[in-house]
């Protein structure tokens, strides 16, 4: 079981009181309706009649709320709180294959992308090497760097290009509701903590009304009704656009890997003393996500991924259980019949919604930092980590470079969060090369124990990005084994130190020509330290068998051998 960390309420496999989970279920599914605004937006860019872009947007948000369900159940899911959005990667290949194709070729395409992502989380544990810290904390990282932008558009409400003329009072609407938002997550406990989200939009949205920045409902507003059965149909399936499936593969390779990010983020922070990715989870999350965007592709709707803003509201909130999510999940597919909820949700002031992606973007980017920063960074890791960043950063910031790049080769570009996970994964793997999982060195009586534990362990501590504090524990526990066979006279002038690493634990061997020790069960006793030599090594390598994970002794040819094991 992980260990819960101190600013977490109710963890992912703990019951919070039905209220609480009803009402923190609300928060979320308001939150993920909110970005029906990407499939509006893909449909008017191309041009679909009322009655197409009503069962886009239908088969979206049940099929959104199916996915949400599925994520969050323990099993065959990933059991933890996972809230699905329409997918924003989608949206350059559902306006391209819209317009060349209608919804047909669209939903064609849809079920390229999800079979890519399907295939993908079948390889999820081979995968390990690919998905190490430093690049998923790349991949956290630039899960903030991309709602930013998007986020800083609707705090300052700029819907093209910025203008001297800023309306400054989006800007306080969102300062308003993002103050309220930390202060509550912050500062409060209890009730008002759990729901700082709901309380600062809430805030938010009347101040916005005061100001005169809050949308007013259109004419067609008053004619939805309360209650309507939620109208899907079959789109048909077409795959005759073959220029369109490379973007639509890079499309699932995208959302899988922005699916990993997410629930690294959630693993994180669920659990104190977190050391690796579960990429196993990872993969029955992915493959949920799937099983919804094939049920959107068939029903002629637009797909979604996992909310990076939904981790942003369960750090707000403390709490990670997957129950808040389950909720959520049903309350989205229950939107679907309500025309009239969906139309409110449409029209809840931009600034708010601003100010939510600002506090999650916040919270994305300490947190890949955080993941990046806990192993031991080699100068392999700074630059694979540098470098992949910096690729991201100037897609943000130098947009039109995209556009001197093949149309196939867009989608990937210009995203961030793509480019630089992309990168990241490329330079780790290159950099891996010359680099063996084993090594050893020589000590001798004339060298000093501990100085010798220390820089050894350290340089490949950092080589094999390992994690700090299993370096810092191993040093002194090595130096001390070292010490007791060279001292007693038991491995007589020199012995081998030989490490080891995966990422599942970093072995130290002590190998020396001499006479094996035997390791007592019991303790013993001081009057054991007056003994000849032996007995001084038997209860030091007593000492040992506590300190480290665990202690084997046996041979390696002609040499003793003797490793102690630390779990990574």
């Amino acid at each position: 079981m992980p260990r819960k960390p101190t600013n977490i309420i109710y963890s992912a496999n703990e019951k919070p009181p039905a209220g609480t989970v009803l009402i923190l279920g609300v928060q979320h599914a308001t939150l993920a309706l909110l970005f029906i605004v990407y499939p509006l937006v893909a449909a008017a860019e191309a041009g679909l009649s009322f009655d197409d872009t009503q069962l886009f947007i239908t088969s979206c948000i049940i099929f959104m709320g199916i996915a949400t369900l599925l994520e969050c159940l323990p099993k065959p899911g990933a059991g933890m709180l996972l809230v699905q959005i329409p997918n924003m990667a989608h949206m350059p290949l559902a306006v391209q294959s819209l317009a060349a194709g209608g919804p047909a070729l669209y939903a064609g395409m849809s079920l390229v992308a999800a079979i890519s992502q399907l295939t993908l989380s079948r390889f999820m544990r081979a995968l390990r090497a690919v998905f190490p810290p430093e690049v998923c904390g790349v991949a956290v990282t630039m899960l903030g760097v991309a709602l930013a932008d998007p986020a800083l558009r609707r705090v300052f409400g700029i819907s093209g290009e910025i203008t001297p003329d800023l309306d400054l009072r989006y800007a306080l609407v969102s300062s308003v509701t993002l103050v309220i938002i930390v202060g509550l997550a912050i500062f409060s406990r209890g009730m008002l903590r759990l729901f700082a989200v709901a309380i600062g939009a809430a805030i938010g949205w009347i101040l916005a009304a005061y100001l005169g920045v809050a949308p007013e409902p259109n004419a067609s507003f008053a004619t939805l009704p309360y209650i309507d059965l939620p109208h899907v149909g079959w789109p048909g399936v077409s795959f005759f656009s073959w220029a369109l499936i490379p973007a639509a593969i890079i499309t699932g390779v995208l959302s899988a890997v922005d699916m990993v990010g997410t629930v690294v983020s959630m693993q994180r922070m669920d659990d104190a003393d977190w050391r690796r990715a579960d990429l196993d989870q990872a993969g029955r999350a992915i493959q949920a996500n799937c099983l919804g965007d094939i049920g959107t592709a068939l029903t002629g709707g637009f797909a979604s991924a996992s909310s990076s803003a939904a981790v942003g509201v369960a750090f707000a909130t403390g709490t990670t259980a997957w129950r808040v999510g389950a909720v959520s999940g049903i309350l989205i597919i229950l939107a679907a019949f309500s025309p009239r909820l969906i139309g409110v949700l449409t029209i809840i002031p931009s600034p708010v919604i601003g100010a939510i992606l600002i506090y999650a973007a916040a919270f994305l980017t300490v947190a890949g930092m955080e993941l990046i920063l806990s192993r031991r960074l080699s100068d392999r890791r700074i630059f694979t980590v540098g470098l992949a960043i910096l690729t991201g950063l100037a897609v943000a910031i130098l947009p039109g470079l995209v556009g001197l790049t093949p149309e196939w080769a867009q989608p990937i570009l210009e995203s961030p969060l793509s480019i630089s996970t992309a990168v990241a994964i490329v330079l780790n793997l290159i950099f891996r090369i010359g680099i063996r999982q084993e090594a050893s060195r020589e000590v001798t009586t004339a060298d000093n124990p501990f100085t010798v534990a220390t820089e050894f362990l350290e340089y490949q501590g950092d080589l094999w990005g390992a994690r700090r504090d299993v370096i810092a524990m191993a040093i002194p526990v090595v130096a001390e084994g070292v010490e007791m066979l060279l001292d007693t006279g038991v491995a007589p002038g020199k012995l081998e130190v030989r490490a080891h690493f995966d990422e599942e634990n970093f072995d130290v061997a002590l190998l020396y020509e001499g006479e094996a020790i035997t390791i007592p069960d019991h303790r013993p006793s001081p009057e054991d330290l007056l003994g000849d030599a032996h007995a001084v090594a038997r209860f030091v390598g007593y000492m040992l068998s506590k300190r480290a994970d665990r202690l084997v002794l046996g041979t390696d040819g002609a040499r003793q051998k003797l490793t102690l094991r630390f779990e990574h």
